[in-house]
Formats: structure tokens, sequence, C-alpha cells
């Protein structure tokens, strides 16, 4: 079935999620388990009589049940919340950071994980300015230096970036690190010393990807670091996403996974 196809088939479904703001927030309101109407109410800020129209209709459609403890969505119900939540939460983290998005190569986040970009919505894009032009590097050096845990894909040569890692090493951090074929070959010419001596301890894990990709980005136990290429081409060395929470981390780690599955384990030099 072709996609315009499909969409006249669920246009009416789609239009549910939409038509009325308090049909949406009972979905939401609902989502994590059984709710009364007062409880609905306190929620959101509307009068029972409204509130009950509405869940009313959204049973006639076999989307809430009652039960002995107020409303409950089904299992249909469930999905299309879960659906909607997610939704609200793309929209939002997209026009958080509108320029941001629409400025750089995406190319090389999954498909599956822009779908999950909402996951992002705890987040700021923190730039240089003419006053401090470093202060996205100087902040990301801090960042790893308090990290216990530290999962990174990097394209680029970051300015103190080894050293950081190195650091973070050997205080007994965990780093799982992935290089490109290309920042792979710089690395062990320049610092293969320091490459090898890293490579003896048990918590560090070295990568290497033959893929170009235009994301560069580094998961931490508190943050995730994201940085991306231009569209026009070339890494932004000036703009940084950073973001935090539970949900972030996941969203990271999901994409270093997909990088890991891709990459070929380096135990020697």
């Amino acid at each position: 079935m072709d996609t315009c196809n499909a969409y006249d088939l669920a246009e009416g479904k789609i239009k549910g999620f939409t038509r009325s703001s308090v049909r949406a927030k009972i979905f939401l309101c609902l989502k994590d388990g059984p709710i009364a109407v007062r409880h609905i109410e306190k929620l959101i800020g509307i009068r029972p009589s409204t509130i009950l129209h509405a869940i009313k209709d959204m049973i006639d459609d076999d989307l809430i049940a009652r039960t002995s403890d107020g409303y409950r969505l089904t299992n249909i119900g469930k999905i299309q919340a879960i659906l909607l939540n997610d939704l609200i939460n793309c929209i939002v983290a997209l026009d958080q950071h509108k320029d941001f998005w629409q400025s750089h190569d995406m190319s090389s986040i999954p498909t599956e994980l822009q779908k999950k970009i909402g996951m992002l919505t705890e987040s700021e894009v923190l730039k240089d300015d003419p006053v401090s032009i470093l202060r996205t590097h100087e902040h990301f050096k801090s960042e790893l230096k308090a990290a216990k845990v530290i999962y990174g894909v990097s394209p680029i040569i970051v300015p103190g970036y080894a050293e950081a890692i190195a650091s973070s090493v050997v205080q007994g951090a965990q780093v799982h690190l992935i290089l490109t074929k290309k920042i792979f070959d710089i690395v062990i010419k320049e610092n293969s010393d320091v490459l090898q001596h890293l490579l003896t301890f048990k918590g560090f894990k070295l990568f290497s990807i033959e893929e170009d990709i235009t994301v560069a980005f580094t998961v931490t136990d508190s943050i995730l670091s994201l940085g991306l290429f231009l569209n026009q081409g070339g890494y932004d060395v000036a703009n940084d996403l950073i973001c935090k929470g539970e949900q972030a981390l996941i969203w990271g780690k999901e994409l270093f996974d997909y990088y890991l599955c891709r990459s070929t384990p380096i135990y020697g030099i």
C-alpha cells in the first residue's frame, strides 16, 4: 500500500489526535495508567463535564475503558497515546533548536533515531562566541574529565581530546571509542605510543569504522554532547548540542551501538 492510500485510511484517526486539545490531553494523562476524572481535571484545568464528554467519545471509539480506578486506555488507546506523546516531544525538540537542526547534515543519524529526536528535549546549544572562541571544546573536555563512563564516535580531531581521554582512562573510567579510518590512521601516526599504552587498560576499548560519517558525539554518565557537519560541508566546530536526562543518554547510547555494530575492534597497534 502506498503512503497516500494509507493516509486516506488513517485520516479520521489522525484528526482524532488534533481536532480536540481536551481529547489529546486526556490521552497524555492516561498513558501511564488509570486516573479518576477529578485528577484529570486537576492536571489539565478543564471542567469535569467537558472531560466526560470527550471521554464518552473516546469510549465509543474503543480508546478508553472505565475501571474501578477511574478511566484507562485500551490496548489500541495506549499505542496511540505513545505515538502522540512521541510526536509532541519530537516537535518540541525540533522547535527548541530549529536553526541547529535545519543547518546541519543529519544523514548519519539513522531514521529510527531521527524519529526519537523527542528524547533530546532537555538540551541546549552551546556556542562559541567572540570572547570565548573555544567555549564548546573547553566544556567538552571538562565533562570528559569528570566522567566515569564514556562512549564516543569521532570523524574529527578535537584539540585536547586525546589527552582528556587518556586522563580519564588512567583514572579508571570505562571508555569505548570509535574512530573513522581516516582519524584512526592520523592518531596512529601521531600518538601510537600513547594509544598502545591505553590499550593495556581493561576499561579502554577502541574500534575503527570504514564509513564516512557526519556526526561526532560523546555519551557519558551525565550528558550527551552531539556535534554535526554543516549542510554545505565541514564540521561545525562552534556549536554543540548538549543534552541531559535519562532519555538523552539512552538515545546517545543507541546511536553509539548503531555504529558499534559497523565497527572493527582494535586490540593492538
